[in-house]
């Protein structure tokens, strides 16, 4: 038996294994492969280190662009702040740290402390998908022609019924045995989308706020234990964009929801008696020099953060 370490999958960007990483994904009920999901960041990180061939050299663009997407990739940054807390030597406290710093109070999530919500057992899982709400796509098959606004689409559209989205993926989410969770939209340049295939006025943020406020029983027993009236939704971004918010797309919807949460309502017109103040109250949004300040050695790639090699201890 060999006594070498497991290494981690890149010392700065994802200083966990392979195998730390395969953990942190929800089981499906079809199975398959169960790298699957490290198909990404294998190859990601195959074309930083020069592992994998990168185009010939006549597109010297397009094999600097797969070089460096390392640097700007959200997946990368997400997860690796966030695993991060979550294999702290005392994942409470650091997990409580980054709570306080996004969410503030945790009475918005129905709670006296953030430790009272994290209770016994959790639970971070990469890119979860989480059904679309049937009440939306219920009310969008009766909508389509003020929401698609292309012959084709629309066409399209009238054959499908109200299969009319799939699943929402969230770059990550954090789920407590108490039924408490905290779904994270992580972004390091893009912004968030303006609309989707077959709706033109729904934004990301509005989607992945209608998908928390359904409930998965479902899904696998973490998720199907997520109670939606204990479910927040925190931004995850570098913190330029917090300090600017209206530089982009998510940082303008953030501040008018939880200024004037009706705008939520008017955004998800599907949906009838929610306290869309107590909705606003659970957005919240954290930054990578929060995790970075909060954690000493979190987000290795930032400027003036030493990388914090491989974190191997639960």
């Amino acid at each position: 038996m060999s006594d070498t370490p497991p290494r981690p999958m890149h010392p700065v960007y994802l200083p966990f294994t392979e195998d730390q990483v395969r953990d942190h994904f929800a089981p499906v009920a079809s199975g398959g492969d169960p790298d699957r999901h490290l198909k990404h960041y294998r190859e990601s990180i195959a074309h930083a280190t020069g592992l994998a061939p990168l185009p010939a050299p006549g597109d010297a663009g397009k094999a600097r662009r797969l070089a460096r997407q390392i640097e700007r990739d959200e997946r990368f940054w997400g997860a690796a702040a966030l695993l991060h807390a979550f294999h702290a030597a005392d994942r409470t406290a650091a997990l409580t740290a980054l709570l306080d710093r996004c969410l503030g109070d945790p009475a918005v999530a129905g709670f006296p402390t953030w430790r009272d919500a994290l209770g016994s057992e959790q639970h971070l899982y990469l890119e979860a998908n989480l059904p679309s709400p049937v009440s939306y796509r219920n009310w969008l098959a009766d909508h389509l022609d003020e929401r698609v606004l292309t012959p084709t689409l629309l066409a399209e559209a009238r054959g499908k019924g109200n299969r009319l989205e799939q699943a929402t993926k969230v770059d990550a989410i954090l789920l407590a045995d108490t039924g408490f969770a905290v779904a994270f939209e992580a972004k390091v340049l893009s912004d968030a989308s303006p609309t989707t295939t077959h709706d033109v006025l729904r934004n990301q943020i509005a989607r992945t706020v209608d998908v928390l406020l359904d409930a998965n029983p479902g899904l696998c027993p973490a998720l199907a234990r997520r109670d939606p009236a204990r479910t927040c939704l925190v931004l995850l971004t570098p913190g330029t964009f917090r300090r600017n918010p209206s530089s982009r797309l998510y940082g303008w919807l953030h501040r008018e929801y939880t200024s004037n949460p009706a705008a939520l309502g008017e955004h998800l017109p599907h949906r009838h008696g929610v306290d869309w103040g107590a909705v606003a109250g659970r957005l919240g949004w954290l930054t990578f020099e929060d995790c970075a300040e909060l954690l000493p050695g979190s987000c290795g790639w930032l400027p003036g953060v030493v990388g914090q090699g491989a974190v191997l201890t639960a």
